[in-house]
């Protein structure tokens, strides 16, 4: 009879079954491996001259990861005792866990997984809940769930014991080294414009200078040498027409036959820009929504505070009112408002909107959309959304103040299903939502709105889909930073297509020129509600692909600075005033400060008991 392993219990299965789950767990790995390298021939084909060298690149720089997987692996055998073997079998499934997780991230959203989007996103486990129910109903999701499966079953046969085998852990210590030593080699395929994409897990999280801080010498020298530019100050036009700012939610221009050329989901979005205004070269400034809400409302690029991707804070340093929509508005007797179906609780979207001083705002818990089925974010779809938004307009008096409205839809955030149908389907689910932009312009001409109102309606940034080839050859490196921008209005305002580059920061300075009889702006923003449009001088992209690079387009041309700390650098081509550029950016980081905010403070805030609150007579 077979005596159980020294440490163990008697009821634990006999000593091959411990081999038989280490050598499933390396199997699985490979599998795993193999699984990333399609998603990257998937997210690269049509995009490199060959993604099946890009797939191979992945699973040659995943090769350090086996290579950690075996030592833990050599580890384990070492000892017989099971309380000692325990340490590398967790590590050995926390690996693979993490490793599948970041697989399935980039299948959907092609996006890394980051530790600090993990921090961020972490504390909304609704949102997460309902995501990932919306997700397991698409075939990607029901391969991650197979996948899965396969996984927890090797998972349990591996943490069970294993025999001491020192020959066995120098077997894995030999095979470990080739594979760290082919993990390190950086080969050619490696220049490609997205390499994080290629890099192990391990590299993608550990190449992050955009959370380094500054030293004081650094930060002193930075100050002393900025010479602030003089802000651009003319008369402005004193108009009070209403406004409405619609944010699409992942609007992009590949979307759309007008703006990208070779798709044609969007036929009302774009029959509305030839009838009215629209801007072939524009610049989303972020790449997430509450990036775009920050350059949209706030009117500046949403360059992270430090230390802002360690924290849970999605809005940290873009909190000041000062030169926010509200308060430009209000300066001329408008009253602001916000209208989503979304979970307002989400990233702590309310007490933003707070503190940038909106007259209201509402999302999901709107009485209105009792009876809609709720999806993402808890929202209903874009038609109740409009819907709302129109009866609220019919509830107005006529002798009303005039309004600022800023509505953000859900409906065509990932993984697109499509509303008419509950099922997975992007070109369904931007048709959709193009339906219902449409009836909503109609239902605003119908009113009379144009007359004396603007409609702007922008992507809240490019969606999180792999690049289409059309979209490469057309735009470039600049394709992940485009969606469209339309302006409907009858007021007297450019028309047809604006050929100059604008971006989502430049419309605050945009409605206050319209609004106000004088207006002031930086050489990073441009205006375009009249009938001279004047472009900013340079564009700032923060971009997903790298997180440390913040894009500066300027002149046709793109340069970028590498956020690293005190070694943060400008590369590229060098506008003639770079310097004050590069000075300004990092020193508004500077002057933002650091977020203090971090995960391990919020675990000890939500697991600290709060005192009851102080109550008056």
């Amino acid at each position: 009879m077979r005596q159980p392993i020294r440490g163990s219990t008697s009821f634990l299965p006999p000593r091959r079954t411990g081999l038989i789950g280490a050598v499933g767990v390396l199997v699985l790995f490979c599998a795993l491996i193999a699984l990333r390298a399609a998603v990257l021939y998937e997210v690269t084909d049509g995009l490199a001259d060959c993604p099946i060298c890009m797939a191979a690149t992945a699973a040659q720089q995943d090769a350090t990861l086996y290579a950690l997987l075996l030592v833990f692996t050599g580890l384990a055998f070492l000892t017989r005792r099971y309380w000692l073997q325990l340490p590398w079998l967790l590590l050995s499934a926390c690996l693979i866990f993490v490793y599948a997780i970041d697989a399935t991230v980039t299948k959907t959203l092609t996006q890394r997984l980051y530790l600090f989007d993990v921090i961020k996103f972490g504390k909304e486990l609704s949102a997460i809940t309902r995501f990932s129910n919306i997700f397991l109903e698409t075939a990607a999701g029901k391969l991650a769930l197979a996948v899965a499966l396969v996984g927890i079953a090797v998972l349990v046969l591996a943490a069970l014991p294993r025999p001491s085998r020192p020959r066995m852990s120098i077997y894995c210590f030999v095979a470990a080294v080739p594979l760290a030593l082919l993990g390190r080699w950086q080969p050619p395929t490696m220049q490609y414009i997205h390499n994080e994409l290629l890099l192990n897990l391990l590299a993608a999280n550990l190449n992050l200078g955009v959370d380094k801080p500054y030293s004081a010498v650094f930060e002193r020298k930075i100050a002393e040498e900025y010479a602030p530019p003089q802000p651009l100050c003319e008369a402005g036009q004193a108009l009070h027409p209403n406004v409405i700012v619609v944010a699409v939610e992942s609007l992009s221009t590949h979307h759309s036959q007008l703006f990208g050329g070779f798709r044609d989901l969007t036929p009302r979005l774009d029959a509305m820009a030839r009838e009215h205004t629209y801007f072939p070269d524009f610049i989303a400034n972020g790449f997430t929504t509450d990036g775009g809400m920050i350059a949209m409302i706030t009117g500046q690029s949403p360059i992270p505070q430090i230390g802002r991707y360690q924290s849970a804070e999605a809005f940290a340093g873009f909190d000041d009112p000062h030169g926010a929509l509200p308060e430009i508005v209000h300066a001329q007797g408008y009253t602001a408002h916000f209208f989503t179906t979304g979970d307002l609780g989400f990233l702590d979207k309310s007490k933003w909107l707070k503190t940038l001083q909106f007259d209201s705002w509402e999302g999901a818990e709107q009485p209105f959309y009792e009876g809609w089925k709720r999806r993402h974010f808890n929202a209903a779809e874009d038609k109740a959304l409009y819907l709302r938004f129109l009866q609220w307009l019919d509830a107005r008096k006529d002798n009303a103040a005039p309004y600022l409205a800023y509505v953000l839809t859900v409906s065509t955030h990932p993984p697109f299903i499509n509303p008419q149908t509950d099922q997975p389907d992007e070109l369904g689910a931007f048709r959709y939502a193009d339906a219902q932009l449409g009836m909503f312009y109609d239902e605003l001409q119908k009113r009379g709105f144009f007359s004396n109102g603007i409609l702007l309606v922008s992507g809240d940034h490019r969606s999180m889909s792999p690049l289409w080839a059309q979209e490469q050859q057309r735009f470039g490196s600049s394709a992940l930073a485009r969606t469209p921008f339309v302006v409907a209005t009858d007021l007297p305002i450019a028309r047809g297509a604006i050929a100059s580059r604008f971006s989502q920061t430049d419309i605050a300075p945009s409605i206050a020129d319209m609004t106000g009889a004088q207006s002031c702006r930086t050489p990073a923003q441009g205006v375009f509600l009249r009938a001279q449009p004047q472009a900013p001088q340079y564009i700032t992209h923060v971009g997903g692909d790298r997180r440390n690079d913040v894009d500066i387009y300027f002149e046709q041309q793109r340069a970028k600075i590498a956020l690293d700390g005190d070694a943060t650098r400008w590369i590229g081509p060098q506008p003639e005033n770079w310097r004050q550029i590069y000075d300004g950016i990092l020193l508004d980081r500077m002057r933002r400060g650091a977020v203090n905010e971090n995960i391990i403070d919020e675990i000890v805030r939500l697991r600290t008991p709060q005192p009851p609150p102080a109550t008056t007579k």
